[in-house]
């Protein structure tokens, strides 16, 4: 069992953001998703839980960088990233497609347990997409309470961040809808120091359509701040909504610990061995909490 200090220092700040697209990364064989003709990418939104009341993101736009030069089946996938991830290596050939999007400030709070929301979509130019870019304006903030805000201070000497994705990661429906998301993780992106906060964006990208989720219910309703599930490989979050229901989603397959984190003098619990298979919605028992 995981102490209840490092559960309380993980749920200081976590989130998920969905992306529909397509990308390459380096550890993947033929990682890049190509296209033959203009398809249509999505971008969606959604959350994992945190202890704070508003998360705030201020997204302005939502971009796409293609090789246009590479097909499928190209004999150089094998090797399309350099060492430092900077690009790919037919640097020349590379452009970015900007996609159609409404900025403004996204509360990541308001889509929890399965919740989505579309953020961007967009024809994109034939080739291989590799990256994309998310450029972040200066309207960040989180809330500690309901009325108490602080801002977020972007780290780094540029206002956007590109991710690369995996093509197990990338989900494709027919010949021209491609979609992914991601797992904004903001226990890792949001830090404070020098009495301020501070946000440095790190995703991990997932295949909705394909991993399993895991979902169950807490009682009594508020008794749970919020429920981790984890193994040695991976540690996921949900927030109990209404009724205590919670979700799970980005999951893989594997044997998982549940910690519901207790709450208003509700003793914390841990369950063990819950299985989670390949494909479908692994089911929890309900679990009741006691003070």
């Amino acid at each position: 069992m995981k102490t209840n200090n490092k559960w309380l220092s993980a749920a200081t700040g976590i989130a998920m953001v969905c992306v529909f697209f397509l990308a390459c990364n380096k550890e993947n064989s033929g990682s890049s998703a190509d296209i033959t003709g203009k398809s249509r990418l999505s971008v969606y939104m959604m959350d994992d839980p945190i202890a704070f009341t508003k998360v705030l993101i201020d997204i302005k736009q939502v971009a796409v960088k293609i090789d246009t030069a590479a097909h499928r089946g190209d004999a150089d996938d094998n090797h399309q990233w350099n060492e430092d991830y900077r690009g790919c290596r037919n640097g020349n050939s590379t452009i970015w497609d900007t996609l159609s999007i409404t900025p403004g400030v996204y509360d990541l709070l308001q889509l929890r347990n399965g919740t989505d929301t579309l953020l961007a979509s967009g024809l994109v130019a034939a080739g291989k997409v590799l990256q994309v870019r998310i450029t972040l304006g200066t309207s960040n903030s989180i809330y500690t309470d309901s009325v108490t805000s602080y801002p977020l201070n972007i780290i780094g000497a540029h206002n956007y961040f590109d991710i690369n994705v995996r093509r197990e990661d990338i989900s494709v429906i027919g010949n021209d809808q491609l979609k992914i998301w991601f797992d904004f993780n903001l226990s890792k992106s949001i830090s404070f120091h020098e009495n301020k906060y501070w946000l440095k964006p790190e995703l991990k990208p997932f295949n909705d359509m394909k991993r399993p989720k895991l979902e169950g219910r807490v009682l009594p309703e508020g008794a749970s701040g919020f429920v981790a599930v984890y193994n040695q490989a991976d540690t996921l979050y949900a927030l109990p909504w209404l009724g205590g229901y919670y979700q799970v989603r980005g999951i893989t397959a594997g044997t998982y610990s549940i910690y519901f984190k207790g709450w208003h003098g509700y003793k914390d619990t841990t369950i063990t061995n819950i299985t989670v298979g390949s494909s479908g919605t692994a089911k929890v028992p309900v679990i009741t909490l006691h003070k």
